[in-house]
This record gives structure tokens, C-alpha cells and sequence, in this order.
């Protein structure tokens, strides 16, 4: 079965969902594409209103999870967050100010697009990993510093991180150089999980047009695996092994590289 890693179902929490009708609609929408589990993961971004904590998460994950039942879907939902990378958000987890995806080890981050500091960032993934945590980063293709070298990510990779794409990167949904980047990380053995983002109903109403260029790249098997195989480990808490990232290489020849999206 096909499960979302990242989504802004939860209602009243961040920019996602406003209210649990709306929540429903993304659900149902979710549905019709054919997934049938969506781990929630509402924003952490520390010193701003996206701060939401467990115990309130955990009141409306209950209350969402009720109304599901009530109306009949056959669907899964589990709890988790995204949280976002901050000098001294280590410090907080200790305080249990967030969680992991449903219960896992699994920690799905994200960071500033135009984050100049990336010695403290791969610092604090590597902290989190100590503690036995394995870090997720979320939408790397939509950061500046990937974008400008995607062989960035290829070293946290390397280094025990694994990393989600937006599968609607794939269509242009975020821009053409996220689009160029998302390619390239996937053909390129840097991607572990595809999934939505969904903040509204649109990124499920898309996702079978992605879906298609995901598998036109890539193959069906890998596809599954992304969308499949490798969430549902994460809701088990198993590990997760990974082929061997591979280098990239700029080319002029290389329809929608990143290089050539540059010089237009």
C-alpha cells in the first residue's frame, strides 16, 4: 500500500489544513489516489506559531482519527512532525517538544532554502544519529544549496541521512530549478521516499501525473519501493538499506540540468 511520509493534514496546527473539513477533504482526496496510510507531520519551527506540541497534536490526531472512522475510510493515520533545523533545536528534544515519526526512530527535518551555515547543520544531523536517531531530510531539490550542488546531499547520504523528495517537484509545481534537481537527485540513487507535502487537496489531485514521471525516470519498481517499501519500514521501525548514492556530474548535454536552467 501506498504511504505519504510528509503531510500537513492536522488540522489547526500549521499552514496546512485550517479545520478537520478540510482535513477530510485531504484525506479523501489522498484516498482516490490510491494511498492508504498518511503520516502527519505538522511543522515545528521554533520561536514562530508552527510550535504545536505533542500533547495537543496528539488531541486532534484523536479527534481527526475519530471523524475518519465515523465516516468510513480505510484509511491509516499516524503522527510524527517536520521539524526545522535551528541553532539549539537540539536542546528541545530532550524536552519531548516533538516527535519522531510515529514513534520510530526516524526524524524528518528541514531546513532555511538559503542556509549558509551548513557545517552546523550536518553537525546536528550527525548529533541526532549519536542519540540513534536516523534523520530524514525533508525536500532537499528545493533548496538553494542542493540546487547549486546536488553532490551536497550525496555526502549526507553517504553520511546516514536519508532524504524525501516532493514528488510534485517532478511536474514543476515548485519551479524549474526544483523540478531540474528533484530529477536529478532521483536518477541519481539520492532519494529514499517520494511523497506529497500536501497542504491542501491540490497535491493529491496531482500526484498521479507525478507519479508517471517519477516511473518514466526511474522505473515502477523503484517508484514503489519509495512510495511503498521503504514508508512502510518506517512505520515498523526497521531499517532501511540503501543503494550507494552516486556522483554528479554537470553536463551541457543534459536536457533541464540545473546548469542549463541557469543560463536562460
Amino acid at each position: 500500500m501506498m504511504i505519504d511520509l510528509h503531510s500537513h493534514i492536522l488540522p489547526g496546527v500549521d499552514d496546512g489544513a485550517r479545520t478537520i473539513e478540510e482535513s477530510m477533504d485531504m484525506i479523501r482526496a489522498a484516498k482516490n489516489q490510491g494511498f492508504r496510510g498518511i503520516i502527519l507531520t505538522p511543522h515545528y519551527i521554533a520561536n514562530t506559531d508552527y510550535q504545536s506540541r505533542v500533547k495537543e497534536n496528539k488531541a486532534r490526531f484523536k479527534a481527526l482519527k475519530k471523524t475518519v472512522k465515523d465516516q468510513g475510510i480505510d484509511l491509516f493515520l499516524f503522527l510524527g512532525n517536520e521539524v526545522c533545523y535551528r541553532v539549539g533545536i537540539l536542546e528541545l528534544i530532550e524536552n519531548g517538544n516533538f516527535t519522531t515519526m510515529n514513534g520510530s526512530r526516524y526524524f524528518l527535518i528541514e531546513t532555511k532554502s538559503n542556509l549558509a551555515d551548513l557545517f552546523n547543520f550536518e553537525a546536528f544531523l550527525f548529533k541526532l544519529q549519536i542519540k540513534g536517531y536516523t534523520t530524514i531530510i525533508a525536500h532537499p531539490e528545493r533548496y538553494d544549496f542542493v540546487q547549486k550542488d546536488p553532490n551536497v546531499l550525496r555526502n549526507l547520504v553517504a553520511k546516514g541521512s536519508l532524504a524525501q523528495v516532493n514528488i510534485l517537484s517532478l511536474t514543476g509545481f515548485y519551479g524549474t530549478r526544483a523540478q531540474a534537481c528533484a530529477e536529478i537527485l532521483l536518477t541519481h540513487n539520492m532519494v529514499h521516499f517520494l511523497s506529497s507535502d500536501a497542504h491542501n487537496p491540490k497535491s493529491y489531485e496531482e500526484f498521479a501525473d507525478a507519479r508517471e514521471v517519477a516511473i518514466d525516470l526511474v522505473g515502477e519498481k523503484k517508484v514503489n519501493q519509495l512510495l511503498k517499501e521503504n514508508p512502510g519500514r518506517v512505520l515498523v521501525d526497521e531499517i532501511i538499506i540503501i543503494p550507494e548514492p552516486k556522483i554528479y556530474e554537470h553536463s551541457k548535454k543534459r536536457k533541464g540540468s540545473l546548469k542549463s536552467i541557469w543560463k536562460k
